[in-house]
């Protein structure tokens, strides 16, 4: 079964991007689409998909989960992390088909827990996506991508110097990870601590 979306079509007749905005722990599509809806003025030819993750979190029953921060097995938390890719890999490949576009088309953003589904699955792919943007995140499985690490896609990772959350040190280790496996474009910012909340709002720490 594939993932639960809202969706916002393409502004122009003409559809050339697909992208795919993936949501934090706790959180769910609701809380992000709203970006889309602010993103559409410059990417009129863009579709834009935001999921819920296929679990139901366990610290906030009114949002989703890619997988579970509290289990501390780590063999059932990758057991997790691997469906939920495959959920989200089939869900991808049936938007791509819908609209005519290939991999080469696509662009994934993610939150926290969303940017870590989103590097997982760009630099698992043999064939390149557009781009990863990632706010507050990290690789997450590190032994998995020293096998499949297959694609140069381009990423920007933008991590609060402050967040206490996914401390930025994870940030500089996922960095130097890739630097030394692959000719990734990494362009890297640093911003004051921004904090995701649960439901519907941004605020942003200064």
């Amino acid at each position: 079964m594939s993932l639960n979306c809202l969706e916002l079509k393409n502004i122009d007749s003409d559809c050339n991007k697909l992208i795919f905005i993936l949501h934090g722990y706790g959180a769910d599509a609701q809380d992000l689409i709203s970006i889309g809806s602010f993103w559409q003025r410059f990417f009129p030819k863009a579709y834009f998909c935001a999921p819920n993750a296929p679990t139901l979190c366990q610290v906030n029953p009114g949002g989703y989960e890619w997988f579970d921060l509290l289990q501390t097995d780590n063999d059932k938390i990758n057991k997790e992390f691997q469906i939920s890719l495959e959920k989200l890999d089939n869900c991808i490949n049936e938007k791509l088909k819908i609209l005519d576009l290939t991999l080469n088309d696509l662009i994934m953003v993610g939150f926290s827990q969303g940017t870590m589904m989103s590097l997982q699955y760009a630099l698992s792919r043999k064939n390149n996506i557009a781009g990863v943007l990632g706010y507050s995140g990290k690789i997450f499985d590190y032994d998995f991508l020293e096998k499949n690490l297959f694609c140069k896609t381009k990423i920007k990772l933008l991590h609060g110097n402050a967040d206490e959350i996914v401390p930025i040190e994870e940030m500089y280790k996922s960095v130097d990870f890739l630097k030394k496996r692959s000719k990734l474009i990494l362009i890297l910012m640093f911003i004051m601590a921004v904090v995701i909340q649960l439901r519907q709002k941004v605020l942003v720490r200064v």
